[in-house]
């Protein structure tokens, strides 16, 4: 089995940041107008999936929405106060009460 070599216009290819030897391919197919994604390894192709038009915007409305989380992670929550925090914070109250000429707690 041959390959034809690639790309062609009307055709594009993305690398993987894993390594050069794997890369994924998109090429519309006018005439059945169905999308083909295809998996590449090295010159050989290992995997494709035909696409009708619907099914490739909804892929690429749920790309969009994987992006947008990555783009914008949750701010990890602040950690639980413990001992030395409490601590702190008896002692901050007891230096106001001290300073405002109140007895402390």
């Amino acid at each position: 089995m041959s390959v034809v070599p690639f790309p062609t216009p009307g055709r594009w290819t993305w690398e993987s940041a894993r390594g050069r030897t794997r890369a994924v391919r998109v090429s519309p197919h006018a005439g059945p107008g169905l999308l083909a994604l295809s998996l590449w390894r090295d010159d050989r192709c290992v995997g494709s999936v035909h696409l009708t038009p619907e099914e490739a915007a909804s892929l690429v409305g749920r790309l969009s929405e994987a992006l947008a989380g990555l783009a914008a992670p949750p701010a990890p929550a602040p950690p639980a106060p413990g001992p030395v925090e409490d601590r702190l914070e008896h002692l901050e109250r007891r230096l106001r009460a001290l300073e405002e000429g109140t007895p402390p707690a």
